[in-house]
């Protein structure tokens, strides 16, 4: 039987709630980005360039830890906890250590992509991506943390998401500018396939760059505190793509109409490779 005597105005079970409330306020959300990429991609920048730092970034050894806090909806801070896999795909063993620890839970990866290196690009993306998938297999009934809302209905059955959120980066973005405008093209179309089945966000960046700097913080702050996303869409191959999950269109990818058209990973990995010869970097 519930009591409901008063205190000062309020009943028992109102009072209980609310002590409820406030403790409940008093606990942290905690969030957890995974960086994963090819070596010497731009993943340290990133992460300095998220945590407001000016220092110059030094090589990552196998797995490092930084963490930041900012304040939220609860009475404490909230707190983003990164992990940075260095070596490229050398230490992708490691990747169980992070998977495991968060049994998926909040947790985010970060996938950064060197655009400067398209000859490795593929490759690289196509391993790290299936050792994630391979981990996250391995966690007992994980549950479906990354919640996607498909701007397109029509695209949902032909999406193949991983069950936590994933944001790509195509970093050195500066060089890519200088690439014919027909290669930009084909680079942007597969990028773009691959996130949008994947559920992930795709952002171009720059670490000279103020405006890819503040796109990217901005990205990182909605995976890693939950903020909003940037508010722009670019799908322009001749600018920084940023397109947030679930808002590409795969019409609008590869404006296929003829009959019997066939989208599939095979088919875009052929002509992302016919166009950037493709080499081991492991």
């Amino acid at each position: 039987m519930t009591s409901t005597s008063q205190r000062n105005g309020q009943t028992i079970l109102e009072l209980a709630m609310s002590s409820k409330n406030v403790t409940s306020d008093m606990v942290p959300v905690e969030r957890t980005l995974l960086v994963i990429g090819s070596k010497n991609s731009g993943k340290t920048s990133l992460i300095h360039s998220f945590f407001d730092k000016n220092e110059k970034p030094k090589p990552t050894l196998a797995l490092e830890y930084s963490f930041a806090r900012r304040s939220g909806k609860s009475l404490t801070k909230d707190i983003c906890h990164v992990w940075e896999l260095g070596g490229g795909l050398i230490f992708k063993d490691l990747l169980s250590v992070i998977v495991q620890k968060t049994k998926g839970r909040r947790l985010s990866v970060v996938l950064v992509l060197d655009l400067s290196k398209p000859d490795i690009l593929w490759n690289t993306m196509e391993m790290l991506l299936e050792e994630i998938k391979i981990h996250l297999e391995n966690v007992p009934e994980i549950e479906q943390y990354n919640q996607i809302n498909v701007k397109n209905v029509e695209d949902k059955k032909f999406l193949s998401p991983l069950p936590i959120p994933l944001m790509i980066v195509g970093s050195k973005y500066d060089v890519y500018q200088n690439f014919e405008p027909a290669k930009k093209r084909v680079l942007c179309q597969c990028l773009r396939y691959v996130a949008h089945t994947y559920g992930a966000s795709l952002i171009f960046y720059g670490v000279n760059d103020a405006v890819l700097v503040k796109i990217s913080k901005e990205m990182m702050s909605h995976y890693g505190f939950g903020t909003p996303y940037p508010k722009n869409l670019i799908y322009d191959s001749n600018k920084p793509l940023l397109v947030p999950a679930g808002s590409d269109c795969f019409d609008k990818i590869d404006n296929l109409n003829e009959a019997g058209s066939i989208r599939s990973m095979h088919k875009y990995k052929s002509v992302f490779a016919s166009n950037f010869k493709q080499v081991n970097n492991y």
